[in-house]
């Protein structure tokens, strides 16, 4: 169903101004012969490629929510309030009333709550009702933008292993204005889904919308810079290795946490071919070593591992649960490096997680918390590998830093990730918003913002797509772009 959007139209010489800048957005890949260096310019350039970059880049080529009066929220002030400006996209609307709901108020980002509710009204209930939101797409309401990542569309999902299931439900994951349900043909059977689907739907999301063309892979950023009021952000494709600089207006960090968090141990580089940091590396290491084992005679008959050295998993997330479970699987002992106590450990995600849905998780739970027992499973908590070795590792644990000697075949190290995104920048940048407090035409949504799961992280985008459509819409002269020498 279209709605007819209020929003004022551009003026005519707005349009004459916009359409000059397009028309060199139509020819940005000046390619220089005496040069290595391909260059660019466009209004805005989000970095990152994942579900953040992609639903921003939904929000800014025309995709508007609209609240739907016929499925009115049960939340009475939330309804009211968007009732009274149905006619206006979401994107359009001043929403700073969300701030002052205490349900919405107490995550710290409101309109990141709110988005979610109105999509997925009670949903953390296990309700299936209907959303409140109608789509149009508008491609006269398009910012000429560009996004770039360092890997395939799709981002961090295309690096896990494929046959994990998601912690979200499949419809959490959902793009805006074309879901999971609808490229599947059908709400799936199953609530979580693998993460080869979620990396494959989001491939799909871009060609749907017919994005592909803003969208360039295997591009590194090194360097971002501000010259006057134009970002100057330069890098290399990892491809080829072949430069290239990039000039807009206005930048969005939309860029996961992908770098893991590793031990900060003096030896740990040198034993890095023993070290891994998720379950797809660790996997490959075991099928390696086994392979090796049965390649050296072709009449071996593998024993069972439990007398081997074991495993050691470091880390209490949903990641280190992932090791624990692959290794117990295979038969494979496992000690378990937890840092919590067990007082703290009853806190953690994990305790929250519903064993209906989640019973790979919480029976590996109730192994952390002492609640149940595995022949090959072994906890110490309230530790911390402080030494490594090629062969053992140094445990210390409990209030009297107990030290434990323990030989090891592989350590896997889930102690969650980390980004180096901001030594790229010349100046340290805070944000509040999701926009920089040191400079207006600077934003960060996703993970790189705080928001790390999906559902969250769409409405992130689309306060930032609030902030950039407004600066948009009062702005009726185009900055000319420097020249870069």
């Amino acid at each position: 169903m279209s709605k007819k959007s209020s929003h004022p139209p551009p003026s005519t010489s707005g349009n004459v101004k916009k359409s000059n800048f397009l028309s060199r957005i139509t020819k940005k890949l000046r390619m220089h012969t005496g040069c290595c260096t391909t260059k660019f310019d466009t209004e805005v350039l989000i970095i990152g490629n994942g579900p953040a970059g992609i639903a921003l880049s939904s929000f800014l080529s025309g995709m508007h929510p609209f609240y739907d009066a016929t499925h009115p929220h049960e939340n009475v002030t939330v309804h009211e309030k968007l009732l009274a400006n149905h006619d206006f996209s979401l994107i359009d609307q001043d929403l700073s009333w969300s701030s002052n709901l205490t349900e919405l108020s107490q995550s710290g980002r409101p309109l990141s709550v709110l988005y979610d509710m109105l999509v997925r009204p009670g949903a953390d209930m296990g309700s299936d009702a209907p959303g409140c939101i109608q789509w149009e797409l508008n491609r006269r309401r398009e910012i000429p933008h560009m996004v770039i990542g360092e890997t395939k569309i799709g981002g961090s999902w295309n690096e896990y292993d494929a046959e994990m299931l998601t912690v979200s439900f499949s419809d959490w994951m959902d793009m805006p204005g074309f879901t999971m349900e609808q490229w599947l043909g059908g709400r799936p059977l199953v609530k979580r889904l693998p993460s080869v689907a979620i990396a494959t739907y989001l491939k799909k999301y871009v060609e749907r919308l017919r994005l592909r063309k803003k969208f360039h892979q295997y591009f590194v950023v090194n360097s971002i810079k501000k010259i006057g009021d134009v970002w100057v952000t330069s890098g290399k494709r990892s491809t080829d290795g072949r430069s290239f600089v990039i000039r807009s207006k206005q930048v969005v960090v939309a860029c996961g946490k992908t770098s893991p968090r590793k031990l900060q141990l003096p030896n740990e580089e040198h034993c890095s071919s023993n070290i891994v940091y998720d379950v797809r590396a660790l996997k490959e290491r075991l099928d390696a070593t086994k392979k090796t084992v049965i390649d050296e005679d072709e009449n071996y008959d593998t024993p069972s591992t439990s007398t081997c050295s074991p495993v050691i998993v470091v880390g209490d997330g949903v990641s280190s649960v992932d090791c624990v479970r692959h290794c117990l699987e295979r038969d494979i002992p496992v000690v378990h490096v937890i840092r919590r106590t067990l007082r703290e450990l009853r806190n953690v995600m994990l305790s929250r997680l519903s064993p209906i849905h989640y019973s790979e998780y919480t029976d590996i739970y109730r192994m952390m918390i002492g609640r149940s027992v595995h022949k090959n499973y072994q906890r110490v908590l309230d530790a911390s590998i402080t030494s490594v070795s090629k062969i053992h590792v140094e445990i210390t644990t409990g209030s009297n830093r107990e030290i434990i000697e323990m030989p090891y075949s592989t350590v896997a190290v889930c102690i969650g990730r980390e980004s180096h995104f901001s030594t790229v920048f010349e100046n340290a940048h805070t944000f509040l918003d999701y926009q920089s407090e040191q400079d207006e035409t600077l934003f960060a949504v996703g993970a790189y913002a705080g928001d790390h799961f999906v559902r969250f992280l769409v409405g992130g985008c689309l306060r930032v797509a609030q902030h950039i459509t407004g600066a948009a819409n009062n702005n009726n002269v185009t900055a000319k772009l420097l020249p870069i020498c």
